[in-house]
């Protein structure tokens, strides 16, 4: 019999009429894709609403594939998230935080501490009241951290911008193009040292808030080497305007 494990779902492909690909994030071994049959089938299209993103599920595998992907034989949900599926806000910082670790995190291998960061933030969104608004972007500096780009945040002066290829602060005669500007370098600063159940009190505009993550995709992108497109982006700042 085919072991379970945990799949942190990060998009979903139809596949034909009653197929769906589901691309992950796993417990056991880091990105992986799935095929899922019979999803139109009646008795199987309760359990769909499960797959919406950031889901977590509990998965276990047929011993048959299609081609070379595995295919899933049961799965069911590993937390009750009713908060990120049913409110709009978080719903929307769910689709933009899977966007984002689906088109950074391309390992296909085991990362404990990884996922073991990735399930506590799930946690924290859908137990958050208060600073919701905030809390992609407070995400974004931990991931960073994660993946082994960590800025260093705490180091930071009046007059100071943040460099992206050096990852720390400069004086501002020494700015450059690859620096953030002055607010996104302070609002970095903030959110690196403020903890989650406070970040409601950084108080910042939409349009703060959008130009400053845009200034976090350009730090990944250029630390990954990867020009980074989060479509969804757009999606969330329209949201919380």
């Amino acid at each position: 019999m085919s072991e379970s494990f945990q799949l942190i779902v990060l998009h979903t492909i139809k596949h034909k009429e009653s197929g769906i690909i589901v691309q992950g994030y796993s417990n056991r071994a880091g990105r992986e894709t799935f095929f899922l049959r019979g999803a139109g089938k009646k008795e199987k299209s309760s359990n769909l609403s499960q797959l919406h993103p950031l889901s977590v599920l509990e998965v276990t595998l047929s011993s048959m594939k299609l081609s070379e992907i595995p295919i899933i034989k049961e799965f069911s949900a590993a937390f009750r998230l009713p908060s990120i599926r049913g409110d709009v806000f978080k719903s929307s910082i769910a689709l933009f935080i899977s966007e984002l670790i689906f088109r950074t995190i391309k390992e296909q291998e085991q990362n404990i501490e990884l996922y073991s960061f990735l399930l506590t933030s799930i946690k924290l969104l859908e137990e958050i009241k208060y600073g919701t608004a905030n809390f992609h972007p407070y995400f974004m500096i931990g991931f960073c951290r994660q993946i082994g780009y960590s800025p260093e945040a705490l180091l930071h002066r009046d007059g100071m911008l943040f460099d992206i290829p050096s990852a720390k602060y400069l004086p501002l005669k020494e700015k450059s193009e690859f620096c953030f500007g002055p607010q996104e370098s302070s609002l970095l600063h903030k959110l690196s040292v403020t903890p989650v159940q406070e970040i409601s009190s950084i108080k910042i505009t939409g349009d703060q808030r959008y130009l400053f993550i845009k200034e976090m995709i350009r730090y990944i992108s250029f630390h990954t080497g990867h020009n980074l497109r989060v479509e969804s982006l757009e999606v969330l700042h329209e949201v919380f305007e």
